[in-house]
Parts: structure tokens; sequence; C-alpha cells
């Protein structure tokens, strides 16, 4: 039998300051200044540092950047609705992040708003910017106070990323779903799946404060009107999130008219497929809407709801800290978007 083949272990050593030093001809306290952007450098140097940091590929360990901050990090997170199943499953993914950087002392902080409350938010985020937190996630509402509140952290240097709901302000990044293809994705599905001449109706929740939500059903509609003009929208209806509502609203759309689809821009999909279940129709309308919950994978299962389109909540918000502890803990650049995919689920891939 021939001899094994040795293979050679590839040794890399870290990068270390010392390193860094050596090969720009400065000082390990000059590199310091540099890295952390603290104390006088001339730019000639600074930039003879920076380029020796660039091509060694140097990426500052984090337990030593929290052992030289000496403190801890602080993260607050503000949004809302704690108790109801979608945002159950954000606080989730928080926990998930809490619990993997905690060993690196971040602390999270959250900030949960009964219900969804400009005014409250404009408060809470004021109070905020005045204790010191290193790093703001938080779902903003539409509201002046509030963008000029995030810039200002911003120009302090303090990351802020936007979850679940974005709007316009000088944030760091946004985490979650593009709304507007969303809409568009539950158009597509519509426009394929209902019957020739369908009379159907949108079920819009109004979220007040959270205006990128309207860019749902602005994608709905122009698949619906480029692509099915045979299909007759009776109405749209608008609604606050109020469960009671919603379903005394379908049940008197369904019992008064024959409507064959219907579209719910949210999670209230779940109540109109409440409303069908309760009034046995033999032949209920095709139902589209979006997220994902017990009740709706039940209705999934039961053949009551022909589609939802999930969003990753839970990983909205694990995401959201995960880039304020790369940005805090290794100085990474996180300005880019995530988007939270778009999930088509039926009855037969629910997960």
């Amino acid at each position: 039998m021939g001899a094994v083949p040795q293979v050679e272990e590839k040794n890399e050593k870290a990068v270390t300051i010392d390193d860094i030093a050596r090969m720009a001809g400065v000082g390990k306290g000059t590199v310091d200044r540099v890295i952390h952007n603290r104390g006088r450098v001339s730019q000639e140097t600074a930039d003879r540092v920076n380029k020796v940091i660039r091509d060694l590929n140097y990426k500052p360990n984090a337990a030593a950047r929290i052992l030289g901050k000496r403190k801890e990090l602080r993260i607050a997170v503000i949004y809302h609705n704690y108790e109801s199943e979608f945002w159950q499953q954000v606080e989730d993914g928080i926990k998930r992040a809490e619990l993997q950087y905690a060993s690196m002392g971040v602390r999270i902080d959250r900030f949960v708003l009964e219900r969804l409350d400009p005014v409250k938010q404009e408060e809470v985020l004021e109070k905020v910017s005045g204790l010191g937190y290193d790093g703001v996630a938080l779902v903003p509402y539409t509201s002046e106070k509030v963008a000029r509140l995030i810039n200002n952290l911003v120009d302090r240097g303090i990351p802020v990323i936007t979850f679940n709901n974005d709007e316009p302000c000088r944030r760091t990044a946004y985490v979650g779903q593009n709304l507007y293809r969303s809409g568009r994705t539950a158009g597509e599905l519509m426009a394929m799946m209902a019957r020739q001449d369908a009379v159907f109706v949108e079920l819009i929740a109004i979220c007040e404060g959270m205006s990128a939500f309207g860019d749902r059903l602005k994608g709905f509609q122009e698949v619906i009107d480029n692509k099915r003009a045979d299909m007759v929208r009776y109405g749209t209806f608008t609604f606050k999130e109020d469960s009671a509502f919603a379903y005394n609203l379908t049940k008197s759309l369904l019992i008064s008219q024959n409507i064959d689809a219907i579209y719910v821009s949210n999670v209230m999909v779940e109540t109109v497929g409440e409303v069908i279940r309760d009034l046995e129709m033999k032949h209920p309308p095709l139902l589209i809407g979006h997220d994902i919950t017990p009740g709706i994978i039940q209705y999934l299962q039961e053949g009551i709801i022909g589609v939802t389109i999930g969003q990753e909540p839970e990983k909205q918000g694990y995401l959201a800290i995960e880039k304020i502890c790369h940005k805090l803990l290794m100085d990474e650049d996180i300005s880019d978007d995530i988007f939270t995919k778009i999930e088509i689920i039926v009855s037969e891939n629910i997960p």
C-alpha cells in the first residue's frame, strides 16, 4: 500500500496592530488612533496606515474591541403590539440575537408600545436619544419629529436600523420586506388563480403612521389592472387593525354579495378566513393574504386560505440587532439594506 499523501496545513497568523505598525512605519499608538478615529494623526499618515489595513485585510477582534471600550454596549429596540403572534415572531428574532451577543457585552433594552402610536413613539425615541445608547433599532412611524430624532442620532455616529417599515429619514439601513414587490406578488397570484370575470374585493388594514404599507396595495392593483381587465373590483375597503370590525365587514360582504376572490393586505387574512369557516360556504372565495401565524396555517390546511405571503418576521428582528452589533463590535459597514424573502406559502409547503 502506497504512502498516504500528507496534506499541508495552512496556518494563517492573525494580523495584529504590531504588524500594521511595522509595515506602515509608525507606532502602535498611531495605528490605534487611526482605527478608532481618535486623537490627531496627519492625513498622510492616516492614509498610509489605512492602506496597510486594507492590504492585510485586518479585522479587529470583537472581544478585544469590547475590552478596549471598557463598557457595556446598549441597544434600544422600539416596536409595538408585543402580544400579537406576528410581533412575537419578531421578538423571537430579537431574543436570538440577544443571546448570541450577550457574551460580547451587548445588552438589549426593549421599548414596546401597546399600540401603533406616533406621539408615544416620539416620546420614547426622545427619551432613548438622551440615555446614551450605542445603537437603536425601531419600526418607525410617519412623523417629522421621529425622522428628526433619527437623523440626530445618525449625525452623532449612532447606528439606527429601521425594520418592518421604512420612513423617509437618514437611517443607517433598513431590514424588512420590499412591500411593493410583495403586493405585486399577491397580484400575480390572484391574476393566475381567479376565474374569468371574477368579482373581487380588497380588504386593506390601515396602519396609521406606517406609510410604506400602502405600497402593498399599489403593487397588487397595478398587476390586476394590467393583467386582468376582465375582473370586477367590487370595492376597496379600508379599516384599522381591528379583528371584530374586519370580521363583521367581511361577513356582511359575503352574505350580501357574490364575491369570488378576496385580497387582504396583512395578517388580518386570518380573521377573513375565520368568517369563511363560520359561514360554512359551499363555494368559498379565493382568499390571498400576507403573513404566517398558527391560525393562518390552520386555514391553509383546511383549504380556506388559498395562498399567503410570508415576510420572515423572526429574521427581521434578528438582523436588525445583528447589523448594529457588527457595527459596534467590528466596525463593519452596515449601510446596505436587507430585504427579507417574499415567501409564497400554500398548503403543500407550510413551514
